[in-house]
């Protein structure tokens, strides 16, 4: 947990100098042009992208999707459930018969929608994730570092509805910050309204909302890489199918 003591830090820009540009506080819109207040990291994706001129939250953000592409089986009906700029609806279309990105802003929809223009099998909609009406839809549904930013009333509202969005058997991958502490620094961000979620509050909210819980892996921000155990656990990612 050091390490996202670290990052909240830097975000706010506490003990560092303002002149040293170099060290300043990381703005998710000036270091995204499409963050427009809110989390999303924002690059175009191409296949021939080099993953290495990435700054850490993207490399991140990355490496999450091109995880579950791999755990994607060919030709399966996908949602990117907070899709953010749509890079990663872009990667998961690569073993998908079709990807819809859903996202609250729409603003960002409307240009990831000309970005992406090419990509004939993505799709993507502005929508509210608590207002979607999707039933038996979907063979699987992705949906990174989501569920923190909602209260836990809410989480449970939300993972009821990707149950009804899915069809039976279908996957949820899913991934939140481990262990993130309810800081004063953390509210002050403003993008998180649910904190110290490990593995027992997952299994539970997706227990309840008519899923088992199959495998977690883990990230942090030295290697971006995702592992079955890790020492400095950052993100859990955790992989469920819908019971029934």
């Amino acid at each position: 947990m050091n390490t996202i003591k670290k990052i909240i830090k830097s975000i706010l820009g506490i003990g560092q100098k303002k002149q040293n540009r170099k060290n300043e506080p990381y703005d998710f819109d000036k270091n995204n042009p499409l963050g427009d207040g809110g989390e999303r990291v924002d690059f175009t994706y191409s296949s021939s992208l080099d993953i290495s001129i990435l700054d850490m939250y993207q490399q991140n953000h990355i490496q999450r999707y091109l995880f579950a592409e791999k755990l994607i089986s060919n030709n399966l009906v996908c949602g990117d459930f907070a899709c953010g700029t749509g890079y990663g609806s872009v990667i998961l279309s690569k073993n998908s018969k079709s990807v819809l990105g859903i996202d609250l802003n729409s603003k960002v929809i409307e240009e990831i929608k000309k970005r992406y223009q090419s990509i004939t099998n993505v799709s993507f909609e502005n929508k509210n994730l608590l207002e979607i009406e999707f039933e038996n839809k979907f063979d699987a549904i992705i949906s990174f570092e989501t569920i923190e930013h909602f209260t836990e009333e809410n989480i449970y509202k939300l993972l009821s509805l990707y149950n009804k969005a899915l069809k039976d058997n279908g996957q949820l991958i899913i991934s939140v910050p481990y262990l993130q502490e309810e800081s004063e620094n953390a509210k002050k961000l403003g993008f998180h309204l649910t904190f110290e979620i490990n593995e027992d509050k997952i299994s539970n909210w997706l227990r309840e909302t008519g899923f088992i819980v199959e495998k977690n892996y883990y990230q942090n921000y030295k290697t971006h890489t995702i592992h079955e155990t890790l020492d400095d656990k950052d993100f859990i990612i955790c992989i469920a199918k819908k019971n029934g």
